[in-house]
């Protein structure tokens, strides 16, 4: 990945994006692994440090997605065409997904019958909520996958709990859009972005918890890391990225962990860290950014596996048990879906004048 700028940083490559994109999505995997085996993340290693692998994983998405689509907006002819980029990177593998699990992966375990399931409009209306963002989860009250262990067990009948992430990386999209609209996105006007991403880490941090609403405080949760990112994307245009610097933000951590303050702080602690780690002359790392990028599809299957996984092998597996069964088959099927479905999507994307083709390739969302 290659990123031009008009400054003394005339070429910026990002090699190693696609490998912190995937680690991120397998943190989500493992995470999960341990709720849908224990029924807790009591027992998930980070658990102790204030949130989970998960969480930091999902964090970890944000700060990249805030950096890469700040600079695929750069790129943009306009709104029409930033968005039917963003459209083609997230839409496809959600929907398909979306309905592959629900039509493929729940019939079977269908409380009732599978015929009935599949027939019912209420499965039908669930999904659609599901795909046009008006649910965060995508539940079944018919389905389940092994037996609850108490009447507020929502666990077996949960098909997928990631999709709570994908409205807030589209409201992270709409954010980029106000901006682009405002001509804020690039030249000397970006500093008035960088601004406005201070003043929402601001908001974040004064009234993230006191509000009630879920989806408003789910993205106050969310858009600091996110905001990181349109700030590195800012700093990188005329500031050389240090390993030094990378460095302290990082152990930085350790303090941090000690004092009770992740995950709040976890965004702009890594966000540093990830952006040099992203553009390091790391061999081994590049390596996966070679061929397939398949985090999103991990991102998006890594739930229903393990669901499914949980229901064939039973209770009485550790969490990292469950990990280890669920994260190879993840992959496959991530792999799947990179080849038929996001990289035929990806290649509708026509080329258009001042952009540079790597980077459209590779800006990703929860992707």
């Amino acid at each position: 990945m290659i990123i031009g700028s008009n400054n003394a940083m005339s070429s910026v490559r990002y090699p190693n994006f696609d490998v912190l994109r995937l680690v991120a999505a397998a943190s989500v995997v493992f995470s999960h692994a341990f709720l849908i085996a224990t029924g807790s993340e009591d027992t998930e290693p980070l658990h102790q440090t204030g949130s989970s692998a998960g969480v930091y994983g999902v964090f970890i998405f944000f700060i990249l997605s805030g950096f890469l689509v700040t600079e695929s907006a750069k790129h943009s002819a306009g709104l029409s065409d930033y968005f039917r980029k963003r459209f083609l990177r997230i839409a496809p593998a959600f929907v398909v997904s979306t309905l592959l699990v629900t039509y493929v992966l729940c019939p079977p375990f269908a409380i009732d019958s599978t015929a009935k399931f599949i027939l019912d409009p209420k499965v039908l209306s669930t999904a659609m909520q599901a795909i046009f963002l008006h649910s965060d989860g995508l539940y079944f009250a018919d389905v389940a996958f092994y037996p609850p262990s108490s009447e507020e067990d929502y666990l077996p009948g949960l098909a997928n709990g990631v999709l709570w992430t994908i409205r807030l990386e589209v409201a992270g999209y709409v954010l980029i859009a106000l901006l682009m609209a405002s001509s804020l996105v690039k030249g000397r006007r970006q500093i008035f972005a960088v601004i406005i991403a201070l003043g929402i880490v601001g908001l974040s941090i004064m009234y993230g918890k006191a509000i009630s609403a879920q989806w408003i405080s789910q993205l106050l949760f969310v858009l600091p890391s996110f905001c990181c990112g349109i700030v590195m994307n800012w700093l990188v245009q005329f500031h050389k990225l240090r390993g030094w610097i990378a460095a302290l933000f990082a152990l930085a951590l350790v303090p941090a962990v000690h004092f009770q303050i992740l995950p709040e702080t976890f965004c702009y602690l890594t966000a540093y860290p990830l952006i040099w780690l992203g553009a390091a002359n790391i061999k081994p790392l590049a390596w996966f950014s070679s061929g397939s990028d398949i985090s999103y599809g991990v991102y998006l299957y890594g739930w229903p596996v393990t669901q499914v996984i949980r229901a064939m092998v039973g209770d009485g597996l550790s969490g990292y048990e469950m990990a280890a069964l669920a994260l190879p088959g993840t992959a496959l099927i991530a792999y799947l879906s990179w080849q038929l479905v996001e990289q035929p999507a990806l290649r509708l994307k026509k080329t258009v004048p001042n952009v540079t083709p790597t980077i459209e390739s590779k800006v990703g969302s929860l992707s």
